[in-house]
């Protein structure tokens, strides 16, 4: 076992004389296994995990009750069906028909086209 060694030195703050004991980098860098802390930090995990399960469970059933649709479904099924796009012919556009999509008024005859 090595002896402790010690030092005194003359420190200028306050203008007194210091002993230092000196110990080997090696020992003063070690520290006791520290269970206590590994203990503190394993029940500080669980009970974070205690915790976010029922949280999150909670979270999907709010999530599932306020929106069960999807978004992108219900728009769909507001809105109607784009107009067909014009068809090219020679590079230039040419008109097709749409189908009347406006509901015919009670007790009138619907309109012919003439041809």
């Amino acid at each position: 076992m090595m002896a402790h060694q010690t030092e005194t030195r003359w420190e200028k703050s306050d203008g007194k004389l210091h002993k230092e004991e000196l110990i080997p980098p090696v020992k003063a860098r070690q520290g006791r296994t520290g269970y206590r802390i590994l203990t503190v930090l394993i029940v500080a995990l669980v009970l974070a995990f205690v915790v976010w399960i029922p949280v999150e469970i909670w979270g999907n059933r709010e999530a599932n009750e306020v929106a069960p649709q999807q978004p992108g479904q219900q728009l769909q099924s507001q809105q109607p069906a784009p107009a067909p796009a014009p068809a090219l012919q020679n590079g230039t556009a040419v008109p097709t028909e749409t189908p009347n999509t406006t509901p015919a008024a009670p007790n009138v005859a619907p309109a012919t086209p003439a041809q």
